[in-house]
């Protein structure tokens, strides 16, 4: 296990990026049982907050590397590493369609179910979470083509893990300015 003083100043960025978000998530999750929101608020906020802990978690240990680290070592001790990519893509190809899959419909059910500002902001992140999930599977299975696209010029790596956490940020304090500002109206 590495020690914490090994983290790279960029892993210490995200873990600092990761508690401000879980804050802010737990925040609107107390805001949300304080004003007597819908229930599913309070707990998709809450998982919410738990969901950033663990990804300081991840990053402070280097659990994702370890994990990654694990599957290379147990390819080469089965004499799979060379020919890793015959079955890697696949695995990619599942992960993508699922996550697509996953992604559209979770965008149709909301479309056609989930109305109002706070409703959104609660599935709007839910969704980013759902994006940082579908990142870090693919950075997990770590394929060379797939690397070169997550690390590559446009580091879609970087989008998908700063830009999920900017969008949960974003919705939890638009959620609690939300509720807030119904309170301040009926003053």
């Amino acid at each position: 296990m590495p020690v914490l003083t090994d983290l790279s100043v960029l892993s210490l960025v995200a873990c600092a990026l990761y508690a401000v978000v879980a804050g802010a998530s737990f925040r609107a999750g107390r805001e949300a049982r304080a004003k007597r929101q819908q229930p599913w608020h309070l707990k998709a906020w809450s998982l919410i907050t738990l969901y950033f802990v663990l990804l300081i978690i991840l990053r402070l240990f280097s659990i994702e590397e370890g994990l990654r680290e694990g599957m290379r070592e147990m390819l080469e001790i089965q004499n799979l590493l060379a020919d890793r990519r015959s079955f890697q893509g696949p695995i990619i190809a599942i992960a993508i369609a699922l996550f697509t899959g996953a992604a559209m419909f979770a965008a149709y059910w909301t479309s056609q179910r989930v109305s109002g500002r706070r409703n959104i902001a609660v599935a709007v992140a839910i969704g980013a979470c759902g994006a940082m999930l579908a990142t870090m599977v693919m950075r997990t299975v770590s394929l060379h083509a797939l690397d070169r696209l997550l690390n590559g010029p446009l580091k879609l790596n970087w989008v998908g893990d700063i830009g999920s956490s900017l969008a949960v940020l974003g919705a939890a304090l638009f959620y609690v300015s939300v509720i807030r500002g119904k309170r301040n109206q009926r003053k």
